[in-house]
C-alpha cells in the first residue's frame, strides 16, 4: 500500500472562522486515499496565507517527507492549495515528490510527461499572476480615489474618518486634536528650536498628544511636521496629490517649517541602476558581477573580487551591450511555433476556468467580510449613542474599521478586472514568445533585461563564457524534445 501525507489549507482567517474549508478538503482527500488504496500517515493543515513562502505546516511537511524513507507522496485538493508562489513550487520540486491533485484529476511524478510538467508549472505561475494582478488592480483603485482628492487610508492625527449624510466616507478636521498640530507648526517654524524641544514645549503649554501619552515622540512629531496633508495635499505612492480635505495650516507656515529642517538635511546620492545588477555571478570565485561607468557614459561589468583579486582569475571587463547580445541566445531558445503556442493557450483557457472558481470564492469571502465590518460600524455607533463607549473610543474604533473597509472595497472592485487582465497578459506573453528573439533585437536594453530576468536564473559568467538556468516552465519550452516525451530536468546551459 502506498503511503502519503495529506495537506489542506485555507487562504484566510475568515475562511477558517467559517469552519468549512479545511474539513471539506480533508474529507475529500481521505475518501480519495481510501478509494485508491493509499495510506495517509500524517495530516498537515493550516490557515495561514500562501502569498508568502515559509508557512509552518508546509515546511514541516516538506521536512517530514525528506526525512522519511518510505513516504514521498502528497495528497492535496488542487494546485493553489499546495502553493501559490514559485518559491514553494521550487521547494516541492527539489524533493522530487509525487503529487496528487485530487480535484484536478492530476498526478505529477517522475513519469509525468514534459507537457504535464509544463502545464503544472503554468498553474503555479497563473496562481502567482492572479495574486499580483489583484494587488495591482487594488492599488490602481486606491490611486483613482487618490486622484479624485480622496485620501485612501486612515486620516492622520488632527483629522478623523467619518461618513456624510449620503453615506460616503470623508475626512473632517478633528476639533480635539487639530490645535495640537497648529501649535506644533508655529513653535518649530521659528527655526531656533529642535524637534525634541518642540515636543517638550507643547506639553509645557498644556497641549496633550494622547490621554495616555501627553508628550509626542520626536520621530512622530517630525513626521507630522513634514506631512503635506496639513496644507490640503497628501502623498500617495510617491506622488503628491491635491486633497479635498480642509487644510489646518497655511502654505507659508508649512514652508517655513521645511526651511527649518534644511539645516539637518543631507543631499541623497542618486545611484545608477545597472540593468544586469544582481543578475550575474562570477563562475571563477562565486562573487557577484557588478556594473561600473567608465568615462561617464560607458557601462562595464566585472567581478567584485570580494575575496581578493588574487583569488579570482576573471579580471576582464565586459561591455553591457555585448552581454545583452550574448544573452540573446537564451531568448532564441524559447521561441514558440504556432502549434505549441496554441496547445499552451488551450491549456491556459482550461486552467483559467479553475481560477475563476477561486475568484468567485474570494469575492464571496471579501463581501462577507465587508458586510461584517459594516455591521460592526453600526454596532459601535449604537454603543456610542447608548453611552456604552465614549465618543473618543468610538472615534478610534470607527476609524480602524473605515480604513479596513476602504481597502476591502478596492479589492472587491479589483477582482472584476484582474481575471480579464490575466488572460490579456497570457495572450501577449504567448505572442511575445512566438517571435521572441526577433522582438528582443528590436526593444530597448531595459526591456531586454526585464525579459531576461523573467526567463532566467543562476546566470554565470566564467572565462568569458555565459551559462544560465531557465525558470520553470520556460525550461520545457527551451528543451527541443517533443512535449509528450519525458523531460528529466530544467537546466539548460549556453
Amino acid at each position: 500500500m502506498k503511503k502519503a501525507v495529506l495537506y489542506a489549507r485555507v487562504s484566510s482567517d475568515e475562511q477558517e472562522r467559517q469552519g468549512f474549508s479545511i474539513p471539506a478538503q480533508v474529507k475529500l482527500l481521505q475518501d480519495y486515499a481510501r478509494n485508491n488504496n493509499i495510506q495517509i500517515v500524517k495530516e498537515f493543515t493550516e490557515s495561514e496565507t500562501a502569498k508568502k513562502s515559509g508557512r509552518k505546516q508546509f515546511n514541516a511537511m516538506v521536512k517530514f517527507l525528506k526525512q522519511s524513507k518510505d513516504v514521498n507522496t502528497i495528497l492535496v485538493e488542487k494546485t493553489d492549495r499546495l502553493y501559490r508562489n514559485p518559491s514553494d513550487y521550487g521547494l516541492i520540486d527539489e524533493g522530487k515528490f509525487e503529487l496528487h491533485f485530487v480535484k484536478e484529476h492530476e498526478i505529477i511524478n517522475d513519469e509525468a510527461s514534459s507537457h504535464q510538467k509544463f502545464v503544472h508549472g503554468l498553474k503555479v505561475l497563473m496562481a502567482k499572476n492572479f495574486i499580483d494582478n489583484l494587488r495591482e488592480e487594488t492599488r490602481k483603485g486606491l490611486k483613482e480615489k487618490a486622484e479624485e482628492g480622496i485620501f485612501p487610508n486612515r486620516a492622520p492625527y488632527g483629522y478623523k474618518n467619518v461618513r456624510n449624510e449620503r453615506g460616503k466616507s470623508i475626512i473632517e478636521v478633528n476639533q480635539t486634536t487639530a490645535p495640537f498640530i497648529k501649535r506644533a507648526f508655529e513653535i518649530y517654524s521659528s527655526g531656533n528650536i529642535s524637534v525634541k524641544d518642540t515636543a517638550a514645549q507643547l506639553v509645557k503649554e498644556g497641549y496633550s498628544y494622547r490621554p495616555y501619552s501627553p508628550k509626542i515622540t520626536a520621530g512622530a512629531l517630525e513626521d507630522m511636521l513634514k506631512n503635506p496633508f496639513y496644507i490640503g495635499m497628501f502623498r500617495f505612492k510617491g506622488q503628491l496629490m491635491q486633497g479635498t480635505h480642509t487644510p489646518l495650516i497655511s502654505n507659508q507656515l508649512f514652508m517655513r517649517v521645511q526651511s527649518a529642517f534644511k539645516k539637518d538635511n543631507k543631499p541623497l546620492y542618486n545611484k545608477h541602476k545597472f540593468l544586469l545588477g544582481n543578475f550575474l555571478t562570477c563562475g571563477d570565485c562565486g562573487c557577484s558581477i557588478v556594473g561600473e561607468i567608465k568615462k561617464q557614459k560607458y557601462i562595464y561589468y566585472r567581478c567584485t573580487w570580494a575575496y581578493g583579486k588574487d583569488k579570482c582569475k576573471n579580471h576582464k571587463y565586459y561591455k553591457e551591450h555585448e552581454l545583452l547580445d550574448r544573452l540573446g541566445d537564451a531568448v532564441k531558445a524559447v521561441q514558440l511555433d504556432k502549434n505549441i503556442r496554441q496547445r499552451i493557450l488551450d491549456a491556459v483557457v482550461e486552467l483559467n476556468k479553475q481560477e475563476q472558481d477561486f475568484q468567485s470564492e474570494s469575492l464571496r469571502r471579501l463581501n462577507t467580510e465587508a458586510e461584517k465590518i459594516r455591521n460592526e460600524i453600526r454596532a459601535i455607533y449604537q454603543d456610542k449613542l447608548d453611552g456604552i463607549i465614549s465618543p473618543e473610543r468610538w472615534q478610534e474604533e470607527n476609524e480602524l474599521r473605515q480604513e479596513r473597509l476602504i481597502v476591502l472595497k478596492a479589492r472587491i472592485e479589483a477582482l472584476d478586472k484582474s481575471n480579464q487582465k490575466f488572460m490579456d497578459e497570457i495572450n501577449l506573453t504567448l505572442e511575445l514568445l512566438e517571435n521572441t528573439y526577433d522582438k528582443y533585437l528590436q526593444v530597448s536594453d531595459e526591456n531586454k533585461a526585464e525579459l531576461l530576468k523573467t526567463l532566467l536564473s543562476n546566470c554565470i559568467l566564467k572565462s568569458g563564457n555565459l551559462s544560465w538556468t531557465y525558470k520553470k516552465p520556460f525550461c520545457y519550452i527551451a528543451e527541443k524534445a517533443d512535449f509528450e516525451k519525458i523531460y528529466p530536468g530544467c537546466d539548460s546551459n549556453a
